[in-house]
């Protein structure tokens, strides 16, 4: 799953649930790989994103 976030310095938050490998994409272009994340986890991360500024979530509330 691939979520866009609207802040300073993440452009981007790549999940792939499978692995619970978490992929921070950076405005900079700098990735990081955070492994062993649980899907909660990464939901409370997006759930600090104002929802207007997330399409994803904005998706699943409508």
């Amino acid at each position: 799953m691939q979520f866009l976030v609207h802040s300073k310095t993440i452009a981007e938050l790549e999940y792939d649930g499978e692995t619970c490998l978490l992929q921070v994409l950076y405005k900079d272009g700098r990735v990081r790989s955070v492994p062993d994340v649980a899907p909660t986890l990464v939901m409370r991360i997006l759930a600090r994103v104002p929802v207007e500024k997330s399409p994803y979530l904005m998706q699943r509330a409508i």
